[in-house]
């Protein structure tokens, strides 16, 4: 092992002092840093330091990591790279506020993390079931938090996966199971019959 691989196992561990780990987020190594970076039990400071990584990896790992906070969540929801971006849109402790400018997004893989956030409030799911891209609306449609009205609507949508994704959300209501049964695609017929909540008539 050499002393990078022993700086990175060092960087990694929950038992590491905030000292220590304050001198390996300065460290020269990449993989170093990316290491401090996923320590899901690294203090804010720390966190908000390495934010402003030159290195995009490391800002990613920083947001994804359980511990960031909403100021640091905010600045890199501005992040030039896309990914890191759609990890923040990802983040269960990305606040509603963060969400509504994400889900503006000129990049679809952003809008779709948004479509994915479990946190996602009803106005934000409401707009992207509306998104121009079909893959952003097949996203909303697997979403288990997503209200009734909004899969009526999904459940109706031209493009196919769309009308998949509504057959196979766990949370769709019979009635609607119901239409998509009769639906002209047989992949959508075949998401049907596979949803558990689907009555024994239908199937």
């Amino acid at each position: 092992m050499n002393i990078s691989e022993f700086k990175s196992l060092l960087a990694k561990s929950e038992f590491t002092s905030k000292e220590i780990l304050e001198v390996l987020a300065k460290d020269e190594n990449l993989d170093v840093r990316i290491s401090v970076a996923k320590n899901q039990k690294l203090p804010k400071e720390i966190l908000e330091f390495l934010a402003k990584d030159e290195n995009p990896n490391v800002r990613k790992y920083v947001s994804k990591n359980k511990n960031a906070t909403k100021k640091i969540l905010e600045i890199l929801a501005k992040d030039e790279k896309y990914s890191i971006r759609e990890s923040v849109a990802l983040n269960p402790n990305t606040s509603k506020e963060i969400l509504e400018v994400l889900v503006k997004d000129e990049d679809y893989f952003v809008r779709e993390s948004v479509a994915q956030n479990l946190n996602a409030p009803k106005k934000i799911l409401k707009f992207l079931s509306k998104d121009k891209d079909w893959y952003v609306r097949a996203c909303i449609a697997r979403n288990p938090k997503i209200p009734k009205e909004i899969l009526e609507v999904l459940a109706k949508d031209e493009y196919l996966l769309v009308r998949e994704s509504v057959a196979i959300n766990p949370n769709v209501p019979k009635e609607i199971l119901k239409i998509l049964a009769k639906d002209e695609s047989y992949y959508v017929r075949e998401c049907v019959a596979q949803n558990p909540k689907t009555l024994k008539e239908i199937k």
